[in-house]
């Protein structure tokens, strides 16, 4: 797709970060009923306002978790994704398990035209200390280099980023009402973190106990044509939407993760030569590969 056939999106979240159970909420609510974001009693049956409606409703979708289908009577129903929200909804419907997290981390951050202040975010913006002013001004010229909207874009852009920094990290507020709670279940990812100066922000590496080597391996197959079965450590360092921007991982990290998945026969490496390369042991699906991790997680229970 080329950039000027580009889409981008820019405040569909309402000024909401993801809250606490509320991906749950959503789901639960689908199952009673596919077409209850739209339809007026939406906000009774979520309990919430009607812009927290809209907002659930926009994070369910970024999350591929569902999508929409467009029906013979003009009704939008909301489904789970077959690939990801089935095999969710199946094994973690609370979405307690941090590996889901991860997951639905890397669909928000990989979708440039749904969720674009994220991509820009975790792919472009290649700094480790920040202010949320220069975070605004970089990601504004990195949109204008794809969409050349000038500054009008600025405010949503900024208010974009408000909400990113909220969601990846800790409230300082304690409250003990679950739908007040400003705290997003994300800020546990460790990605982002307060600087030490005000206002200052830091980009941080994931801690390894948090991170799942499955993961890593399920970002990997999903960048991987599917011609292919091979690739070398650069990309998934430096490519957009792999390992190494989304999950904020350096070259040592990436390793480290190679490794156990070469331990536990997922992949094979080739370091000989500076080649540098990871060969995909047995080529499955990203299901399969969600299926392995819930399977393994409830039998060690």
């Amino acid at each position: 797709m080329s950039t000027n056939e580009l889409k981008y999106k820019i405040k569909g979240n309402e000024s909401f970060s993801i809250r606490e159970g509320w991906l749950a909420k959503g789901i639960f609510a689908l199952e009673e009923n596919k077409y209850v974001f739209s339809e007026e009693t939406a906000m009774d049956n979520l309990g919430v306002g009607s812009k927290m409606v809209k907002s659930i409703k926009y994070w369910l979708l970024a999350s591929h978790l569902v999508e929409e289908k467009r029906e013979k009577n003009a009704k939008h129903s909301l489904v789970p994704t077959q690939y990801f929200g089935e095999v969710v909804k199946k094994h973690d419907p609370y979405f307690e398990d941090i590996f889901t997290l991860w997951i639905i981390h890397f669909y928000i951050t990989a979708d440039i035209e749904f969720n674009t202040v994220w991509s820009l975010f975790f792919n472009r913006f290649n700094v480790t200390d920040f202010t949320k002013n220069a975070m605004v001004d970089k990601l504004v010229d990195e949109c204008n280099k794809i969409y050349d909207k000038g500054n009008s874009l600025y405010n949503s852009i900024d208010s974009d980023c408000g909400v990113l920094l909220k969601m990846y990290t800790s409230s300082e507020e304690t409250i003990t009402d679950p739908e007040e709670n400003l705290t997003s279940p994300f800020s546990e990812l460790g990605l982002i973190a307060r600087g030490s100066e005000r206002s200052s922000y830091m980009k941080t590496r994931p801690l390894y106990s948090k991170l799942d080597r499955l993961a890593v391996l399920y970002v990997m197959t999903v960048n991987l044509p599917d011609d292919k079965i091979s690739v070398d450590i650069d990309t998934l360092l430096t490519q957009d939407n792999n390992v190494g921007k989304i999950f904020n991982l350096d070259r040592n990290m990436i390793n480290e993760y190679l490794d156990r998945l070469r331990q536990e026969g997922f992949i094979e490496l080739n370091r000989t030569a500076g080649l540098d390369m990871v060969y995909i042991s047995k080529k499955l699906s990203p299901a399969e590969i969600l299926e392995i991790y819930y399977t393994q997680s409830e039998t060690e229970v």
